[in-house]
């Protein structure tokens, strides 16, 4: 697809966002004009030094707040984001349609490979998953339609990836400090990170979950369509720059064995399967386009349990998904 469509991108300065320009010049869509919008955390007007580079060129931010929506086809909101709700506001009224991976979003989420893309005609804003949950929802759909799922226990090693340019930098300077001596410094998270793993990411809610542990189990429910699963997520920060890692257990409706979830997960598009006896790190999957599944196991005294490990580059996923839903918005929908 060439030159025929303008693509607008929010919070093109964040890592979602740089993401998101370096998986376009990759693909083989090519928009007409790229515009780089300002985020949540940025001024209402961005200053003149406010540019990131695409395909080689410096494109100047500009102010997601004044910006004309009617000047783009299609507004992608990187996976993960902070969105002021005018943003979208001002979208709609322009017509703009819009693949939204804002926390928080209401819009329907697809699943690109396993939705019907049918249901996206029509439809001004489409929502791709915002939390971890993206990074489990292609392996659950898949097993949810082969045998049933009853529930889910998650538990998330978030990196620091998620907390944007600011989290990695805190993570360097600790990890700086504490090898020469010196006292850390700590400003974006009360505890330190360096060296450490925090068992809290982001706000505790009422009964003690927090906000994403919440999130995660709102979008498995809303991704799957099954309101009757049951959801629990632990969620914890740990030391590492990128690449989340997963450990997920499964009741399943019926009994199945590791050979047979294999054969379920096979030839999916956007997963590999980790060979019996490889143990996938984060390490292998940094800057990677997969979510690595490995250490499947079914458990001995409860057949109808099973165990995953899922190891992958959260924003690298996460734009991926956003650009395969904005073309086939683009391809079928904007006509």
């Amino acid at each position: 697809m060439s030159g025929t469509f303008n693509l607008a991108i929010y919070d093109a300065q964040s890592l979602a966002g740089e993401a998101v320009l370096t998986v376009l010049e990759e693909s083989h869509l090519v928009p007409g004009v790229v515009y780089p919008l300002s985020g949540s955390e940025e001024s209402t007007e961005p200053g003149d030094e406010a540019t990131v580079t695409f395909k080689g060129t410096e494109l100047d931010v500009l102010s997601a707040l004044t910006f004309n929506y009617a000047d783009a086809d299609l507004l992608i909101i990187p996976a993960g984001s902070q969105v002021n709700p005018e943003v979208l506001n001002l979208a709609g009224e322009d017509g703009c349609r819009v693949v939204n991976g804002a926390i928080g979003a209401e819009a329907e989420i697809y699943l690109p490979g396993l939705s019907d893309a049918a249901k996206l005609k029509g439809l001004q804003e489409v929502a791709i998953p915002a939390s971890p949950a993206a990074l489990m929802l292609q392996v659950m759909k898949t097993l949810q339609n082969a045998v049933g799922i009853d529930s889910v226990n998650v538990m998330v090693n978030l990196s620091l990836a998620e907390s944007g340019q600011k989290g990695i930098e805190e993570l360097r300077g600790q990890t700086i400090d504490l090898l020469s001596g010196k006292p850390v410094r700590k400003q974006l998270f009360e505890q330190r990170i360096a060296f450490n793993v925090l068992p809290q990411v982001g706000d505790v809610t009422e009964g003690g979950f927090t906000s994403v542990e919440r999130l995660i189990a709102e979008e498995l429910v809303k991704g799957l369509d099954q309101d009757d699963l049951r959801v629990s997520a632990t969620c914890v920060r740990v030391p590492v720059f990128f690449g989340d890692s997963l450990a997920v257990h499964l009741d399943l409706d019926r009994s199945v064995d590791e050979q047979t979830i294999r054969q379920l997960l096979t030839g999916i598009a956007g997963i590999e399967l980790a060979a019996v006896d490889e143990m996938p790190s984060v390490e292998t999957v940094a800057g990677k386009n997969v979510i690595v599944v490995g250490r499947i196991r079914q458990n001995p005294d409860h057949a109808d349990q099973i165990c995953l490990w899922i190891v992958a580059d959260p924003v690298r996923c996460g734009a991926i998904q956003a650009l395969a839903v904005a073309e086939i918005l683009l391809k079928d929908f904007l006509k």
